[in-house]
This record gives C-alpha cells, sequence and structure tokens, in this order.
C-alpha cells in the first residue's frame, strides 16, 4: 500500500514536469554548445573550459532544482486539490518525500545532459576527457539533492511559491557576490552557505587541483576541501529534509 502510494505521486510529479524536463536538458545542451564556441573565440585551455563546464553545473542546478521544487510543500495548501489530496489514507510523508525524490530526478536529467555533451565537446576540442569526471558527478549529485531538499523544505514552510523560487534563484545568482563580500572583506570562508559546498563541483575539474585559497583579479576567494565540500552538502540536506518533512506533515488548510 505504502509503496504503490509514493509511486503514484512520484509518478504523477513525473508527468507534469515532462515540459521542464525537456527544456532544461534543452537548454543544457546549448549552453555547453555555446561554452565550447566561446572556449575557441577566448583562445580557452582545456582546463578554462572544464572549470567552466562545471560552474555552469553549479548554476544549472540552482535554478533547476529552484524551478522543479518551489511548489513541492506549498502546492496542496494553496489549491482545492489539497482537500482532496490531502483527505486520503496516505501519510504525508510519503507524499512529500514521493514529491522530492521526483523533484531530484527531473533535476538531474539535465545535468546529466551537461556532463555528457561536456565529456563529448571537450574530447573534440582538446583530445582529453573532463578531469575526476566521476567525482565531479557524483558531487553535482549529491548537491542536486540537497539543493531540491532545501527548496522544498521552504516551501513546506511558506504560504506562496513565490518565497522558495525567489530565494532559490537568489541564492543561485549572488553566489559570486556572497563570496566576494565575505571573502574580501569580512576575510572568512562562507562555510554556511550551500553553493560554497557546490564549488567542488568544478574545482576538481581544475589540473592542477585549485587551491584552498585562490587569487582573483579583484578578490581572492575561498575553494572548500572535498570533505569539506560534502559535510555543508550533507547538513543542508538533513536539515532541510527533516524540516520539510515536519511542516508538511503538521500544517493545516
Amino acid at each position: 500500500m505504502k509503496n504503490r502510494a509514493f509511486y503514484t505521486f512520484f509518478n504523477a510529479e513525473l508527468k507534469l514536469a515532462k515540459s521542464q524536463i525537456i527544456a532544461f536538458s534543452a537548454l543544457s545542451f546549448i549552453i555547453v554548445v555555446l561554452t565550447g564556441l566561446l572556449s575557441i573565440k577566448a583562445l580557452f585551455n582545456s582546463t578554462d573550459f572544464f572549470e567552466s563546464i562545471g560552474l555552469v553545473i553549479w548554476l544549472m542546478i540552482g535554478i533547476a532544482a529552484t524551478n522543479v521544487a518551489a511548489g513541492i510543500g506549498v502546492m496542496d495548501f494553496n489549491k482545492r486539490t489539497g482537500l482532496l489530496v490531502l483527505s486520503q489514507p496516505v501519510d504525508r510523508k510519503l507524499i512529500f518525500l514521493s514529491r522530492l525524490f521526483a523533484a531530484f530526478l527531473i533535476v538531474l536529467l539535465p545535468i546529466t545532459v551537461l556532463y555528457i555533451s561536456g565529456f563529448g565537446i571537450g574530447l573534440l576540442l582538446y583530445k582529453v576527457s573532463i578531469p575526476n569526471i566521476f567525482l565531479s558527478y557524483g558531487l553535482a549529485v549529491l548537491y542536486a539533492f540537497s539543493f531540491t531538499a532545501m527548496i522544498a523544505g521552504i516551501s513546506a514552510m511558506s504560504r506562496e511559491k513565490s518565497t522558495p523560487l525567489s530565494f532559490g534563484l537568489t541564492f543561485a545568482f549572488l553566489a559570486v557576490f556572497v563570496f566576494a563580500i565575505f571573502s574580501k572583506f569580512i576575510g572568512v570562508q562562507p562555510w554556511f552557505f550551500l553553493p560554497y559546498g557546490g564549488l567542488a563541483i568544478s574545482s576538481v575539474m581544475a589540473t592542477p587541483y585549485l587551491m584552498h585559497i585562490n587569487p582573483g583579479n579583484y578578490f581572492f576567494y575561498y575553494i572548500p576541501y572535498l570533505n569539506e565540500a560534502l559535510l555543508i552538502i550533507l547538513l543542508y540536506l538533513i536539515i532541510f529534509a527533516v524540516l520539510g518533512i515536519f511542516y508538511y506533515s503538521r500544517r493545516e488548510l
């Protein structure tokens, strides 16, 4: 019974997101091609190209996860369908988790497209494959799950879909400015910031591996150690998954 309910909500979420899957996958491929053209124009070496692909993956995860997961926790409390869904004899935790895993899978597909197309164009342009591709992919999978859980958890605590949507997009797009402020002006590494942990996706592609503290044109910036990145990502995943389940299970219509 529980498995059937889980897969029912899981499949329903996937069907609703077909257009998003296609759009993000197509966008991912186009961005990699454009990055390849930029690499030719700007005379990038292979390290520059792969680091750029890593940053594209890092940014795309935030954008895709935000758009897909923003409605997970709030959708049943702002629509009449919630009266039907939440009145069923199904554990709310099961509903939330099924939608969370479906959203994660939706985000994972365009990320996989990014790696495959980046791998192919890297071979075409530089005759070398992405360094540490499996390590980077593993980090991207974990980061995608964590970012999705964060947005879903915020959604479960929100009254409107716009709240997790604006929060996630701000997190994704303003990450570089946050790094600049905390690195240059405050002089601390932003270990409390999920995208900081996600930077490891790109940094492990560099050969040689980037230093912990890197000089920039206008400011120096930190790169997380691998174990540090994993800890940040896992903490966000656990905290927001628990918060999401807690609030979704106890909210009233």
